[in-house]
This record gives structure tokens, C-alpha cells and sequence, in this order.
């Protein structure tokens, strides 16, 4: 692994739970799906479960699927099989130009070099192969009366460097041309004490290592104004935005 880059073997047993599993899987993967046109061979970089590629592939696609983390590499293979391997981003494991298209979600902001990470994917598509990036911290629309939580912990995350424009810039680099782009809106149901949970258990990667003031001042308020809702264990909808952006070589 790279010095920087981020593996999720620590919350493996429960990313899937945390994450929307497998029906949020499917909601994305139908929403990148018309992008990829007639691309049969597709690679995932940073696959995780393997819950999209899995997607990708009941919808035709051949998909294989990359990611540093052992852990979650073992539930991919109950999902995709033999299509799946142990890589760095920085470094993958196939042939230049061997690709139809390759695809990045929720990937970028930890990996130790974005830009080295984009321009890998760009050395193994072929001429007009496509590069689909899933990205950005998400934006809070609303969460009924749990969206002031929701927006107290997204400034935590406005220092993620995987930003529309850093990823144009890269792409560009790389000799890749934006071709599309689109402002994904997500709908999901969560109650208030399912997120205080998950929270408290540090279940997403921007709360693992934050010091003790940030905690104290910033998620513990979240965490305890969440248990002290109105019926903490009714679900409640939660809309937010990322982006979608679409390359071609």
C-alpha cells in the first residue's frame, strides 16, 4: 500500500451496512451504466465488496476489480469471483491500452496521489475509452430535522482534494477530454440513532483519525443532538448531491 493512501480493512465486517449495500450499489451502478456505451471490458479501481462491479455486471458488463484492502477484497470475491486482485491504484496491474473503461467511486480522497491515480487509469483505456469519476464530498440538501447535523460534519470534509475541478485538471493531464457531467442526487432513509451509531463507531474514513478537540467540539454534539431527537428510531430521508464526471481518451 502507499504511503497515504487509505485501506478499509478496519471496517470491512461493516461497510456494506453502513453504505447503503446492495440496493444503493444498484441505484448507482444503473446511474453510470448509459455512460459507459458499448464497453464490455470495464475495471473498478478501488472495487471495495464489489457491490457496483457486481451491479455493473448483472447489467452485461464485464467487470474486473482492483483495491488495497484484504479485507474488503475477500467479500468482493464472494461477489465477482476470480475478477478481482489486491493493486495499488498507482500502479495497476494491466496491460496499457487493454481497457474499454475504467471507473472511480468515492475513491479519489484517499489515495495518496490523485493525479498519478487518474493518469494510471488513462495509460490502460484504449483510444476513445471512457473514465467515470464519482466524486467530491457529498452536499447536504436535506435531512429533515437531522439536516443541521448532516451540514455540521460536511464542513469536515471541504478539505478533500477531490474536487470537479482538481479532477478536470487531472484528467486533462493525462490526456483525457470531459465529455460529460452531471450532479448526482442520492435519496436514502436513516434514523437518527442508526446514524449516532455509526458515528460513534467511526465508520467513515474522514472521523477515523480526528483529534481529540475536533471530536469533542464537533461529531460528539452531532452524536448526542441525534439521540435526543423526536423519535430517534424512525427513519428519516436523507437527499444529497456528488458529482459525476465523464472522460474519454
Amino acid at each position: 500500500m502507499t504511503k497515504g493512501s487509505v485501506s478499509f480493512d478496519r471496517i470491512a465486517d461493516r461497510y456494506d451496512d453502513t453504505r447503503g449495500g446492495e440496493r444503493r450499489g444498484q441505484l448507482m451502478a444503473a446511474e453510470m451504466d448509459p455512460y459507459l456505451g458499448d464497453a464490455t471490458r470495464v475495471l473498478e479501481v478501488g472495487v471495495g465488496t464489489g457491490i457496483m462491479a457486481a451491479a455493473l455486471t448483472r447489467l452485461g458488463r464485464s467487470v474486473l476489480g482492483v483495491d488495497i484492502s484484504r479485507e474488503m477484497l475477500l467479500r468482493a470475491c464472494e461477489r465477482l469471483g476470480s475478477r478481482v486482485s489486491r493493486a495499488d491504484a498507482q500502479a495497476l496491474p494491466v496491460p496499457a491500452a487493454s481497457l474499454d473503461a475504467a471507473y472511480l467511486v468515492w475513491v479519489l480522497h484517499l489515495v495518496a496521489d490523485p493525479r498519478a491515480v487518474v493518469a494510471e487509469c488513462a495509460r490502460v483505456l484504449r483510444p476513445d475509452g471512457r473514465l467515470l469519476v464519482v466524486a467530491g464530498h457529498p452536499r447536504t440538501e436535506r435531512a429533515e430535522d437531522m439536516t443541521d447535523y448532516n451540514k455540521a460534519l460536511d464542513a469536515l470534509r471541504k478539505s478533500r482534494p477531490d474536487t470537479a475541478d482538481a479532477i478536470v485538471e487531472w484528467s486533462s493531464a493525462a490526456g483525457l477530454e470531459r465529455v460529460a457531467y452531471r450532479e448526482l442526487v442520492e435519496t436514502f432513509h436513516q434514523s437518527p440513532a442508526d446514524y449516532a451509531d455509526v458515528l460513534e463507531k467511526r465508520s467513515f474514513s474522514f472521523i477515523w483519525d480526528l483529534d481529540d478537540r475536533t471530536w469533542s467540539d464537533v461529531v460528539q454534539p452531532v452524536i448526542d443532538g441525534l439521540r435526543a431527537l423526536p423519535e430517534p428510531t424512525r427513519a428519516r430521508e436523507v437527499v444529497f448531491h456528488r458529482d459525476l464526471l465523464v472522460f474519454e481518451k
